[in-house]
């Protein structure tokens, strides 16, 4: 065996390719044949592992992004964390091998997988067999990718120029090695950035094209300062070994506090590297510091974020220049591992699709039919990946095999021309619900339905069945023509036959999305006070109501919302469309709110517009609270002046002081409530303590 591969090994390392090589068997025979593999070719062989000691874990594979090595191993024996394969793969050097070690091939299907915990609603690790089967395919239909399983002789591929004639040139091609010097296109790149003026410059490139490379050029050509930022330093090492002693290296977070306190008007460039790992509201708060801004990112989404940092981000920039480095630099054209890596974790570019039939016809499709129809698969996760900024290799796991979950498509002429994702949530029992509205619990799953009882405040939404919408995408071409208003009209009425109590939606909230929604018919129940990360926007949950149960809640809900208006726009800064109800009164629901809150672990932001007419009605001195509602003091100002130990004494006290004025109100009731929220059997009873 190992004299066939030194031969491949040549090859490679002549004509500057990677390749991946299977071993399929035994998690002991995987790690003999790994440890001879090592022993025969000299290299760095960087392990990824859940289990081999001194090996990078999965969940760490982040901390890699910006290094290079020789040879690694990617130990998928007890489960495939696809983000962290596709990171390994994008650190290896021209001429390594990638050896991913799966369990024995036909018992692999059946295995539980251990990255499953990530990315599914059970607590347990569980089979994947959908997503192993799509792998398998992978495998043994790719020409250029070596299997070797456990009791069969390892079959090396001739790689025949005639059978596979993209791979003919590599037979007589010689790869140089580059020698520190800028290709053409960074050449042609760098010479622009040399004269800019202003501006925000984005390179966007795949892996191995030097995007790294050009922007520590730049930084060492430049007559002036540059500052270096990313989410991690140990990321940035390729651009501070050409930089060589130029530019400083800033955290996000310390870079954001100087500028606020500093002026930096003698920094001429701000470089942000892996710039779409980076919260969105970070980045435009940078970009505002400095004349030239150069954000360099992958969009492939390795970091799940990185197709957003062009949808959302770059999209909102008025002097914006987006380049492209399409060229591998670290690795020749037409790399096995490379073109290996984009067909299995489907990272090809959508093919646009041209259709003028307008007749449209919806169809439901389940898990099952994306491996008997691998082209369905990558029409429907393709349109996904071109319209939604959060889809992401842990996407493409959740769709093949996460539980409970639909998917609808659009058809005009047999071409995909829309795709609607679905999740089931909700159905949990009484008890449960109390828990998670109490703060108490909160299990995995059930997004929306959970964050309605969580935040704001609706147990009820937990126990009801519902539907969330995950994922809508239509190809750019088609927009605008009611394809999205028809799949979810469509999956609308399958649902309400279903029994479903409402169909839910999260977003990112902005005006333009919420009518969109509206349109749709959706009420909108909930808008948080933290923006997210993804999107630099606030969540907004909106349903559409289909049984009596559900029409009920979501009255109850925008009823809430309104009287809720004032105090949360004061937090988001902008006005929420909704119809206000000015009531200052303490209500049923207050009362239960800051029961919650007082005797349970509701969090302080759900509980903030209803402890601000709390104090509204009480003429107690209420001092932690008071402090921070009206006299609007920082935590740490509170704090401090009243001499607390931490966050938590401050969070106790403010529990406290609740507790205090709900009894002064009324003890009876008071005690009621709490012997109400505090009770696990509690939530068998549907009728809460009355209000007098």
């Amino acid at each position: 065996m190992l004299p066939e591969l030194s031969v491949i090994q040549a090859e490679m390392q002549h004509q500057g390719l990677r390749r991946l090589l299977v071993l399929s068997g035994d998690h002991h025979w995987c790690h003999l044949q790994a440890d001879e593999l090592q022993q025969r070719f000299t290299g760095d062989w960087l392990w990824i592992s859940y289990r081999k000691q001194n090996a990078v874990l999965p969940e760490k594979a982040a901390s890699l992004l910006g290094q290079e090595y020789l040879h690694g191993i990617f130990d998928a024996t007890e489960g495939l964390n696809a983000e962290a394969l596709a990171i390994l793969a994008g650190t290896l050097k021209a001429g390594s091998w990638l050896v991913m070690m799966v369990p024995s091939w036909h018992q692999w299907r059946y295995q539980p997988d251990k990255d499953s915990a990530r990315w599914n609603e059970q607590l347990d690790a569980m089979p994947t067999p959908h997503f192993v089967q799509h792998i398998q395919q992978q495998i043994v239909s790719d020409p250029q990718v070596l299997l070797w399983r456990q009791n069969n002789p390892l079959c090396i591929p001739a790689f025949p120029q005639s059978e596979f004639p993209q791979y003919s040139s590599w037979q007589h091609s010689s790869w140089q090695l580059p020698d520190g010097n800028p290709t053409a296109s960074q050449q042609a790149i760098l010479a622009r950035l040399l004269r800019a003026n202003q501006g925000v410059w984005v390179i966007t490139a795949p892996r191995g094209r030097g995007k790294s490379t050009l922007a520590g050029m730049l930084m060492q050509q430049w007559q002036g300062n540059c500052w270096l930022t990313a989410p991690a330093k140990a990321t940035t090492e390729v651009i501070r070994c050409y930089a060589g002693e130029k530019g400083k290296f800033w955290s996000v977070d310390n870079l954001l506090k100087y500028c606020r306190q500093n002026s930096v008007s003698d920094i001429d460039w701000l470089l942000i590297d892996e710039a779409a790992a980076i919260p969105m509201p970070q980045l435009s708060e940078l970009i505002s510091y400095f004349p030239r801004i150069l954000l360099t990112t992958t969009v492939q989404g390795y970091e799940g974020t990185g197709r957003g940092f062009l949808l959302k981000f770059c999209g909102g920039i008025p002097d914006n220049h987006i380049l492209n480095l399409t060229a591998p630099v670290r690795w020749a054209e037409n790399d096995p591992l490379e073109n290996w890596l984009e067909s299995a974790l489907l990272f090809e570019d959508a093919i646009p699709v041209n259709n003028s039939d307008k007749t449209i016809s919806y169809h439901i499709y389940h898990q099952q039919q994306w491996i008997k129809q691998p082209e369905l698969l990558r029409q429907f996760y393709g349109i996904l990946t071109s319209a939604h900024y959060k889809t992401s290799p842990l996407d493409l796991r959740r769709l093949l095999d996460a539980k409970g979950m639909q998917f609808v498509a659009a058809l005009g002429n047999n071409a995909l021309m829309g795709a609607l994702w679905m999740v089931e949530e909700g159905g949990l029992s009484l008890e449960l619900a109390h828990e998670i509205w109490a703060g108490r619990r909160r299990p995995r799953g059930n997004l929306v339905a959970q964050s309605l009882a969580a935040h704001s405040g609706l147990p009820q939404a937990a126990v009801l069945k519902s539907q969330r919408i995950s994922r809508v995408a239509v190809p750019a071409n088609y927009r605008r023509q009611g394809i999205a208003q028809g799949m979810i009209a469509y999956q609308r009425e399958r649902a309400e036959k279903q029994g479903v109590d409402f169909i839910s939606v999260s977003f990112g909230y902005t005006a333009e999305l919420w009518a969109l929604w509206r349109k749709c018919g959706f009420q909108l129940v909930r808008m948080g006070t933290h923006l997210e990360a993804s999107s630099g926007c606030y969540t907004a949950m909106a349903i559409f109501p289909l049984s009596e149960q559900g029409i009920a809640l979501a009255i109850q809900a925008q009823q809430q919302l309104a009287r809720d208006a004032h105090w949360l726009e004061s937090q988001i800064g902008f006005s929420l469309p909704v119809d206000y109800q000015i009531d200052h009164h303490l209500n049923q629901y207050d009362w239960q709110e800051l029961s919650g809150f007082a005797f349970a672990y509701r969090p302080f932001s759900a509980s903030l517009p209803a402890l601000q007419r709390l104090l509204l009605n009480s003429d107690l001195p209420l001092i932690a609270l008071r402090n921070h509602l009206q006299q609007e003091m920082s935590v740490e100002q509170c704090i401090t002046v009243l001499k607390l130990n931490g966050y938590k004494a401050l969070m106790q006290l403010w529990r406290q002081e609740t507790a205090q004025v709900l009894s002064s109100l009324d003890k009876k009731l008071a005690k009621e409530w709490q012997e109400w929220t505090t009770a696990f059997s509690a939530a068998n009873h549907l009728h809460h303590p009355t209000c007098y």
